[in-house]
């Protein structure tokens, strides 16, 4: 993930940690990427955070997808299985991914 900052001087600075926020209603659940002390000396600005709901993944897995991107084609096709499969009946023996 980039944040990119635009005006006399470009400036991207990648980061890969996540925080989670949690919440009990799925759709309020998030996930936060810190920029801390972006810019150097006089160009030191305020520090930044991206969140990001299920629907901004979503999102973007079906911008990479539409792109060709092998991974998030597999990731949606993925998706699309597990949805069809608890349609037809299908209940998973754990509901949570990771305890």
């Amino acid at each position: 993930m980039e944040l990119l900052r635009y005006g006399k001087s470009y400036k991207a600075k990648s980061r890969n940690e996540f925080y989670k926020i949690d919440n009990t209603e799925p759709a309020h659940k998030q996930v936060r990427v810190n920029f801390l002390h972006f810019g150097r000396g006089y160009e030191r600005t305020s520090d930044f955070g991206v969140n990001l709901r299920w629907l901004d993944v979503a999102a973007a897995i079906t911008a990479f997808s539409e792109m060709g991107h092998p991974e998030a084609i597999r990731l949606r096709n993925a998706l699309d299985l597990a949805k069809a499969v608890e349609e037809a009946g299908w209940q998973p023996t754990n509901e949570t991914a990771s305890n």
